[in-house]
């Protein structure tokens, strides 16, 4: 197995939290992306959080992986995910979060790359 460990520095020099992801041997062409979901008012963060990754599954051949756990800060949410490099992320993940329009006011990805 290989470990990945990434850590990203958003604006104001505030850390994003590390993601751990361990992929399997011959494991290739993963993409990384990190996000900020800001919560309508009155919208618990960490309950929303729980809410997009345990109702967004995307396609089981892309095999979406979140983060356990979401850093809150400022009301705002700061995860990441890896999927596989040939899915459409904005399609299969990013656009489903912003369709949850009553809850999320706002969600930004702040980093992507394709690990290989």
């Amino acid at each position: 197995f290989v470990r990945l460990c990434f850590t990203h520095n958003i604006s104001k020099k505030k850390k994003l939290s590390s993601l751990n992801a361990t992929m399997s041997e011959g494991a290739e062409g993963r993409r990384i992306v990190n996000f900020i979901v800001t919560p309508c008012a009155g919208v618990d963060p960490e309950g929303l959080y729980k809410k997009i990754t345990e109702e967004i599954k995307s396609q089981p051949e892309y095999g979406l992986k979140w983060d356990e756990k979401c850093k809150v800060d400022g009301g705002k949410i700061y995860a990441s995910f890896t999927i596989s490099g040939d899915a459409d992320f904005d399609e299969e993940v990013m656009e489903v979060i912003e369709m949850m329009e009553d809850e999320v006011e706002k969600q930004e990805v702040t980093f992507q790359s394709v690990m290989e």
